[in-house]
């Protein structure tokens, strides 16, 4: 059997329920941010050597190209 929505929901435990979210979300969240952090760098750093010539551009093509 569940409480009562008036019994459960009451101001102290919807302040301890938001207490314990600010918690998770204070430790939890960088890490997070670190690993979609080094994501986006390592996007980025591929973008530039690929903008700068630096990275060859997709030379291993599945077909053979036959000059006559």
């Amino acid at each position: 059997m569940l409480p009562e929505y008036q019994t459960f929901l009451d101001s102290e435990n919807m302040d301890s329920f938001w207490e314990m979210v600010r918690w998770l979300m204070f430790f939890i969240a960088p890490v997070i941010m670190i690993f979609f952090a080094a994501d986006a760098i390592k996007l980025l750093v591929k973008a530039i050597r690929k903008g700068l010539g630096m990275e060859k551009a997709d030379q291993d093509d599945d077909y053979d190209i036959y000059r006559y």
